[in-house]
């Protein structure tokens, strides 16, 4: 019982090493995945794409599909090559079995081992493997192509959270100071309504006010947060409480002339998206794909050999050398009967020399060698032949469609963002426009409002009027902005600013 109990105790002694152990191990790689992230907390907009691009998670794994597709093509050249294989078998027997030495059957135990080496290699199977070492190098293609529409659609929408966090900061700062006024204006009105120059009731408004503009700054806030959240984890960063941008210096909207349409960008951009090359690769792979379907119609042809040997138990001794003569006399038979008249004659045999049969040499007689040729023709087999051709052809005609379908998704974009970017330029406009005439009527409100000649409900119209109209401003900017650089990145255009 003690025994047992000191076993259990040094059981446990080691489970809970190798479990501190294992907790340490952890603990120091989650210690490592941090500091080897970076720890500055602003970042340019140069360095979050470089860094995006390197480290986006999406991009890992588009990567590794780039890799199964190369695995891919690549056996698919490799089945070209002659398949090779070896086996043996070692098996036992007792009882009445064949004498492999004489060929007679015997009672007794037997041991058999076999070794068997097969090779095999196609000479004509329709074409299938030539066209699929097309089909396979074509999708190798595409799935670069496909990796770098990956990498575009991270650059995009690095650049959109980009400037959706200098948005939320500019929004935010603008909040700040809609707080800063209330409450400034809420101390002239209490001054006010001490003085008996306005009702009470205009205290309570400005006091709603800044309660307003206090949910404003919440609001704000959150959606910087959440930009950041969501540009960190595009770039798989981790930990960064302070994530700041460096705000780029961007001309206003009515600074800019649009010198293109979308026709044009179209045009150049379905010459170099890779989601157009990724379609029409594949639509060529499709149309090789009926190919190699169309092969399983033709005959088949392969070339095949094979080496085989064994080794047997029961043989247990060889002859090496026939041996000398030797000439015996024999007793045929006795003259008159009488055993002491013996008729002999001489008999001349070899003794023939033997040694032990050993397993090596065994295997070295026993050695046999075949070639074959092995021709198969398609006759019927239930029309899975001519239905994979169907197939194919359909999934050609599938991915003809969608080399369309692609191009029409990319010409919608990019209509749908040239007329966001002139309609938030001719927005932008306006509302400057607008926001000079608020802002005018704002300060006229402000003074009259000062002077008890206004009250509280048409101070806070005319200010509430004047705040979105700068919110609205600052939303059409950044708004035109990355509309912008959408259209000057299918125009194979860097994004700068």
């Amino acid at each position: 019982m003690v025994n047992q109990s000191k076993k259990m105790l040094v059981a446990g002694m080691l489970l809970t090493g190798m479990l501190a152990n294992y907790t340490g191990r952890a603990q120091v790689q989650s210690t490592s995945q941090t500091q080897s992230q970076p720890q500055k907390t602003t970042w340019t907009l140069q360095e979050c794409v470089e860094y995006g691009l390197e480290h986006n998670l999406l991009l890992k794994q588009s990567g590794l599909n780039r890799e199964l597709a190369f695995i891919n093509a690549k056996q698919a050249r490799n089945n070209v090559l002659p398949t090779v294989g070896a086996s043996t078998s070692y098996s036992f027997n007792s009882g009445l079995n064949n004498d492999p030495t004489t060929g007679v059957l015997v009672n007794s135990n037997t041991r058999t081992n076999n070794i068997q080496v097969n090779a095999n290699v196609p000479v004509f199977n329709g074409f299938q493997l030539r066209n699929s070492i097309k089909q396979t190098y074509l999708n190798y293609q595409a799935s670069l192509s496909d990796l770098e529409k990956t990498q575009n659609d991270v650059l995009l929408n690095i650049v959109s959270q980009y400037l959706e966090i200098i948005l939320s900061d500019e929004l935010l700062a603008a909040a700040k100071l809609q707080l800063a006024s209330s409450k400034d204006q809420a101390a002239r009105t209490q001054k006010l309504f001490q003085a008996g120059s306005v009702a009470e009731n205009n205290v309570f408004e400005i006091n709603s006010q800044i309660a307003t503009d206090e949910v404003s700054i919440i609001n704000a806030q959150n959606r910087r947060d959440i930009a950041a959240v969501n540009l960190m984890q595009l770039l798989d960063l981790q930990n960064l409480p302070d994530f700041k941008v460096v705000k780029p210096d961007i001309k206003d909207p009515d600074e800019d002339v649009i010198t293109f349409n979308a026709d044009n960008v179209f045009d150049v951009a379905q010459q170099r998206m890779p989601e157009i090359k990724a379609a029409d690769l594949r639509a060529q792979s499709a149309l090789v794909g009926v190919k190699v379907s169309q092969g399983a119609l033709l005959p088949q042809l392969s070339l095949g050999g094979n080496f085989n040997t064994a080794h047997f138990n029961l043989l247990k001794d060889r002859v090496v050398d026939q041996g000398p003569e030797v000439t015996t006399l024999a007793t045929v038979g006795f003259v008159n009967g009488d055993p002491n008249l013996p008729v002999t004659t001489a008999i001349t045999r070899r003794q023939p020399v033997v040694e032990d049969y050993t397993y090596f040499t065994q295997l070295q007689d026993n050695r046999g060698i075949g070639l074959f040729l092995n021709l198969s023709i398609p006759i019927f087999n239930g029309f899975s032949a001519r239905n994979g051709v169907l197939r194919s052809k359909i999934n050609h005609k599938n991915a003809v469609l969608n080399t369309e379908i692609t191009r029409n998704q990319l010409r919608q974009t990019i209509q749908q963002s040239y007329a966001d970017a002139v309609a938030a330029q001719k927005r932008f406009i306006a509302m400057k426009k607008q926001l000079e005439s608020f802002q005018l009527t704002f300060r006229n409100a402000e003074i009259r409002f000062n002077n008890g000649v206004l009250n509280s409900t048409d101070y806070n119209v005319a200010r509430n009027n004047f705040t979105r109209a700068q919110l609205d401003l600052i939303q059409a900017k950044y708004e035109y902005t990355f509309r912008l650089k959408v259209l000057d990145f299918y125009q194979g255009k860097k994004i700068t600013f």
